[in-house]
Formats: structure tokens, C-alpha cells, sequence
């Protein structure tokens, strides 16, 4: 057992200990086949997902795999496994040269190699998925908490500008308070990267809006001041107050909730505020509510427009994120296309980011699964397939489903010649500009409103000048 756990990764590796657990509850000595496929069924939750996916009913191979378990097992003449389970690892281990052998390969190899297993029921149901996946595709994206800012390298000297400017203002008075304002997506967080270092005070950087997350904290947010003075010259300097995603209007709002953290703490602090959000209408009063209701003057700060060079300069600093996330690569040709379009949704930092992020899931999703067409084209063989098995029950001729299917399965082999073309390459998880252009024409012709869609989605840089903002990074 201990030489057949080498070959195997560690989530397959679990799952063998599990069932040998499981086998010495019952108190037999032996683990077959079912055992483990049971124990690495529960182990590892995206082979369910997985399954699922594919239109595998998980209860009913579950039922399957229990009523294929041998009432008596052999004598385990080598260890403590039965010859079929090892017969099955060997075939896996002998069709596959990575080190370690992950589930996809052990389903993979019992459905096509294992030709002394094929009589269990439970093989006909795993028959029923199209593709495993690659060994390289199993891995789970990144959960959204482990999120991580990337530095951020600033190329316009705009936004140096910007930032020497808010640096200054918020040193030179504590009572100070600044709004960056701009559209969404116009680059405001990536900027406030830049302006972090050049501030000479602390800062406390806080999001209102997750009130519990901030009460539950440990870290301190008001400084600790002596009992001699206050929060002026002679007592501890305040640090920076940063509000990202926060308008005046906002800010009036969330101060405005009854029992609420913001009015609290802004109308106490004394230190000075920054403020980075959305444009508001003309008409809105709120900058000024904000300032009669604080007692400060508000100086606002527009954000200039980001450049080309700066745009790929955002991407690049984010390639590494969006790589680990998605399993896929995204190389320099496609950060230059993204980074040139000016189509209005995709043509500030945040849009292009959320553009790149969108086609880098797509073309994970597809490495994964295949093309769409021959996801459908599989499900209807697998419709015709149901339908031939009451036939045959009912004593039925089948000789229009067994047409049909093979109709099918010349249209879904016609289908796949791109994606395996594109896998025999290497350039199976590799973004192309091609899959970002083909995303953008489908973003475009998603959004709400009316969209000049062909007119500007065939002009020569592929853009769509008549699409919104709809950017959701700021």
C-alpha cells in the first residue's frame, strides 16, 4: 500500500487512507475498487462538481458503486490491497508519465484502460463524461479573500502629479479633506497605490460599508492619545483617514443609518480625510451638505485620463494574479491589445481589467469542458443514448437513434478540431487576442441599451465606441 501511495497525489493519497479506514470499521482486511472510488468520492469535492457538470447523477453512481461491492472480498496476497485496485493504479501509472497521479487520471485511465473493470456498472456511468480534465486544470481558482493588491508602477506623469498634489495637501492641515473623483474604472485604486508611499503620516484605510468586518477587527483605528493634550501639535498626529469607493454622497448616506459606525468616527476624527469615488450630478448638493455637517472645506482633485502606457502597466502589474486565478497564460500581445482599445467599456483601467478577467475565465472554462457546441452536441448524444436503452428494453428498433448518433458525433468531432488543433500547439490556456476580441463582442452585445454593435465591432482595432461604462473596478 505504502508504494502505491507514492504515485498517487496527496488528495488521492487521503482518500486511500480513508478507505482503508473505512474497510477496518467493517473489519475486513481488503480494499477493492469500491472502497476507494467511495473514499475518493467524499474526499475530494470537485470531482462531484465536476460530475455534475457532465449530467452524472451523483446519488445514483453512488448507489452503483455500493451495489458493486463484493460481499466477501479476497485474502490480500500483497498488502492491503485487492488485485483489481492494484491493477487499476498500474494501468493509470503506465498511460500517464506525470510524478503523481491525480483523480482525473485514475477516472480516466478506469473508463479507458482498465479493460478487466469494464463489466462494473459504474464504468458505463463515468462513460458518460466527454473529457477529464487535465491534471494542470484541477487545480481550484484562488477564494476572492485571498485577494492581494498588486504594486501598482505609475508611467503618467499625471497621475505623479496627482499624487505629490494630494500628498501635500493632506500634510500640510489636519482638518483637510479631499475628493479624487472620477468615473468608474478611471484607475482611482490603482492610483491610491502610488499616493500610499509619498503620504509622510500614517494612514487607516477602511470601507464603511463592511461595518461588522471593521467592529470585529483587533486593530485599533482611532490613534491613542495622552492625557496631556488633544489631537493637535502638541499630542500624537493623526493618520489619514482613507475612504476608497466613497463619494460625498455616500459618505452623507452611510452617516445618515441610524446607529451607524460612519457618523461616529468621521464626525470624531481629527485627523485629515481622503475621499476616492464617483462622479456626482450637477445638481448634487451633497459636497456641500458634507462640508457644513463636518466643518471642513472640501478641495476636489479630477483623475486624469490613464494612458496607454499606463494601462499596460496596470495589466502587467495584475498578470500574475489573473494567471494563478484562471490556470492560464496571458502573454505580452494580449496586454497591448487590451491596453490599445478605446471602446468606452474597456478603455479605462477598470473595464479593461474586468474585460481580461471575464475572457481569462472563458478560456479556463473551455480548457476545462470544451467548445459549447460540443458540450450541447454531447448532451443530446446522451439524450439519444437514454432513448436507445428503453428501446431496447421494449424490444424497439434503433435503427434511427443509432443514425442520428452518429450524425451527432460527426458534428461534435467537427466541432473540437479547433480546441484539439489548439491543444496539440500548447496554446490550449494561453490567451490569444482573438479570444479577447471574441469576448468583447459578447460583453458588448450583453449590455443593456441600445449598441452600434457591428459598426464598431468591425472597424479595425475591433472596438465599440457605442458601449457604456459598466465598469465595476474604480
Amino acid at each position: 500500500m505504502d508504494d502505491w501511495q507514492g504515485c498517487l497525489d496527496p488528495q488521492c493519497q487521503t482518500a486511500l487512507l480513508r478507505a482503508r479506514e473505512s474497510v477496518e470499521r467493517r473489519g475486513g482486511s481488503v480494499i477493492t475498487v469500491e472502497d476507494y472510488l467511495l473514499a475518493l468520492l467524499d474526499s475530494a469535492p470537485a470531482i462531484a462538481r465536476f460530475l455534475r457538470g457532465c449530467g452524472v447523477d451523483m446519488d445514483e453512481l453512488t448507489r452503483t458503486i455500493q451495489c458493486e461491492q463484493p460481499i466477501v472480498t479476497e485474502v490480500g496476497g500483497e498488502g492491503q490491497l485487492s488485485s483489481q485496485l492494484m491493477y487499476w493504479f498500474a494501468a493509470a501509472r503506465e498511460t500517464n508519465d506525470s510524478p503523481w497521479l491525480g483523480w482525473s487520471q485514475l477516472l480516466g485511465a478506469l473508463v479507458r484502460h482498465a479493460e478487466r473493470l469494464q463489466e462494473k456498472a459504474y464504468v458505463a456511468v463515468f462513460e458518460l463524461v466527454p473529457r477529464w480534465p487535465d491534471s494542470s486544470g484541477e487545480r481550484e481558482p484562488a477564494p476572492i479573500d485571498n485577494f492581494q493588491r498588486a504594486p501598482v508602477v505609475v508611467t503618467d506623469s499625471a497621475w505623479v502629479e496627482l499624487a505629490e498634489d494630494v500628498a501635500i495637501g493632506l500634510a500640510a492641515s489636519p482638518s483637510a479633506m479631499i475628493w479624487v473623483r472620477g468615473e468608474r474604472g478611471a484607475g482611482k485604486t490603482a492610483w491610491l497605490q502610488s499616493l500610499l508611499p509619498v503620504l509622510e503620516q500614517d494612514y487607516v484605510e477602511l470601507d464603511l460599508r463592511r461595518e461588522a468586518e471593521i467592529m470585529a477587527s483587533d486593530l485599533p483605528v482611532l490613534p491613542a492619545l495622552s492625557s496631556e493634550g488633544g489631537p493637535g501639535e502638541e499630542g500624537p498626529r493623526w493618520p489619514v483617514l482613507v475612504l476608497d469607493n466613497i463619494s460625498p454622497a455616500d459618505l452623507i448616506a452611510l452617516m445618515d443609518l441610524p446607529d451607524g459606525l460612519a457618523s461616529a468616527l468621521v464626525l470624531q476624527w481629527a485627523g485629515p480625510i481622503l475621499l476616492l469615488g464617483p462622479e456626482e450630478p450637477r445638481e448634487s448638493s451633497a459636497a456641500l451638505a458634507l462640508q457644513h455637517r463636518l466643518g471642513r472645506t472640501l478641495d476636489t482633485f479630477d483623475m486624469p485620463v490613464s494612458s496607454v502606457v499606463q494601462r499596460q502597466a496596470i495589466l502587467t502589474a495584475h498578470q500574475a494574479a489573473i494567471e494563478k486565478q484562471w490556470n492560464v497564460q496571458v502573454p505580452r500581445s494580449a496586454i497591448r491589445f487590451a491596453a490599445s482599445r478605446r471602446s468606452r467599456c474597456v478603455s479605462t483601467p477598470g473595464g479593461m481589467l474586468q474585460w481580461l478577467e471575464r475572457a481569462a475565465a472563458r478560456l479556463n472554462l473551455v480548457a476545462r469542458r470544451g467548445p459549447a457546441e460540443a458540450v450541447a452536441l454531447a448532451g443530446q448524444a446522451d439524450t439519444l443514448r437514454r432513448q436507445s436503452l428503453v428501446a431496447l428494453a421494449r424490444k424497439e428498433p434503433i435503427d434511427n437513434i443509432e443514425a442520428s448518433l452518429g450524425e451527432i458525433q460527426l458534428h461534435r468531432v467537427a466541432a473540437e478540431v479547433a480546441w484539439h488543433e489548439r491543444k496539440a500547439a500548447g496554446k490550449l490556456r494561453q490567451l490569444s487576442t482573438e479570444d479577447l476580441r471574441q469576448e468583447l463582442e459578447r460583453w458588448v452585445a450583453a449590455r443593456p441599451g441600445p449598441v452600434h454593435y457591428v459598426r464598431h465591432c468591425n472597424n479595425q482595432d475591433g472596438d465599440s465606441a457605442g458601449a457604456g461604462s459598466g465598469n465595476l473596478h474604480s
